[in-house]
């Protein structure tokens, strides 16, 4: 991967791992039963951003629900939001928007080399710079290095529906 590529692909990754974790919240739901927090959260991706072609036009994704982190032993976590909506808009015409139900879990570990690797389970909404911006369905993972660098590409069994299609 090129320079260029790198740093556009740490800034993709970056962005919807600060998506993410608006949609998963921070808190630690510990096996006593603290409740989930709220979590309000907007923002707006550029034009081609995630990948070139996949939306012509700039994108914002706005929600309000709650959510909560488990923490497992060895260094593992499990993000959660079970009533999760996000509102994905066209910023270019706000007529055209989609709001989807994405309750799934992203289940986070780090493997002997160092790297983080995501398996995300259920309904999640996703960007790849290769997948582009998907609503995911079923199992799919990711792995950045310890470098925050993607080191493989959203990959799994299930089904990807292209969100760009959806409000374009």
């Amino acid at each position: 991967m090129n320079k260029a590529k790198n740093r556009k692909a740490r800034v993709i990754v970056g962005a919807f791992l600060v998506g993410a974790s608006c949609l998963m919240g921070s808190p630690i739901a510990f096996a006593g039963g603290s409740p989930p927090t709220e979590v309000t959260f907007s923002f707006d991706i550029p034009a081609d951003f995630i990948k070139d072609g996949a939306c012509d036009f700039p994108v914002r994704w706005s929600g309000n629900q709650k959510a909560g982190t488990i923490v497992l032993p060895g260094n593992r976590f499990i993000f959660t939001s079970p009533r999760a909506e996000v509102v994905v808009t066209n910023l270019d015409d706000p007529t055209k928007s989609v709001t989807l139900k994405v309750p799934g879990a992203f289940h986070v570990s780090t493997d002997q080399d160092g790297n983080i690797v995501t398996v995300v389970t259920g309904r999640n909404l996703l960007g790849d710079p290769v997948a582009g911006m998907v609503l995911a369905l079923g199992t799919f993972s990711f792995i950045f290095d310890s470098g925050g660098t993607l080191v493989r590409h959203l990959t799994g069994n299930g089904q990807l529906i292209d969100v760009c299609e959806l409000i374009d």
